[in-house]
């Protein structure tokens, strides 16, 4: 995935986010689209998502060529399990939040989704500083690599894996005292806007 590259989906999540106050990130995990109907070309998604802002907790994605993306954090981890399913889910069966596979086969985008998180190696937590940059919340600043061969041979969730590597990571307190309060002060000079939709979907971890 690169930054301008809108051949396939999801775009990149700098594409769309003409809000500067809100960090000039977007979310295209499809928990958070409306999967109702198909777009003609990816560029039409474009803008469609969730903003990310300051201080809101997500993950760094980074793709096996280098390139990466943001998420906010509830859907990175259910991204990548995802892509490591032995087994299609049913067209009825909640995968990312409360999209189905049959809501994103609906929407076109079920195929490109999974394909791009098969190409995830690795995923850092953090959030959004004022300027829109990934700042991590866990001390060093240490990567979750998907070992993908090791999670097929030992049976290993993603998820399993995921919680072991958020109870041995130690929070950097500066790091969640900074992010704690530009949220805060995104919340206070935005109180019309309501980030409850999304609050506790998804089956993440939590640090």
């Amino acid at each position: 995935m690169s930054t301008d590259e809108l051949s396939t989906f999801p775009p990149n999540s700098r594409q769309g986010n003409n809000q500067d106050d809100q960090g000039s990130h977007m979310c295209y995990c499809p928990a958070h689209l409306d999967l109702s109907a198909p777009k003609d070309s990816v560029a039409e998604w474009v803008g469609t998502a969730w903003p990310l802002h300051q201080g809101e907790k997500v993950h760094l994605v980074t793709f096996n060529d280098g390139s990466s993306t943001v998420v906010h954090s509830i859907c990175g981890v259910s991204s990548v399990a995802l892509s490591l399913l032995d087994e299609e889910p049913e067209a009825g069966e909640e995968v990312l939040g409360h999209a189905t596979r049959g809501d994103m086969e609906t929407a076109g985008i079920y195929e490109d989704y999974k394909k791009a998180f098969e190409k995830v190696v690795s995923l850092r937590l953090g959030t959004l500083n004022p300027t829109g940059d990934f700042d991590p919340v866990l001390e060093g600043n240490p990567e979750f690599q998907i070992d993908r061969e090791a999670m097929a041979e030992t049976k290993i969730t993603v998820f399993e894996e995921y919680q072991k590597f958020v109870d041995n990571a130690p929070i950097d307190q500066v790091a969640r005292n900074r992010a704690m309060a530009w949220e805060v002060e995104w919340s206070e000079s935005h109180p019309e806007i309501d980030n409850s939709e999304y609050e506790g979907s998804g089956e993440e971890a939590e640090e």
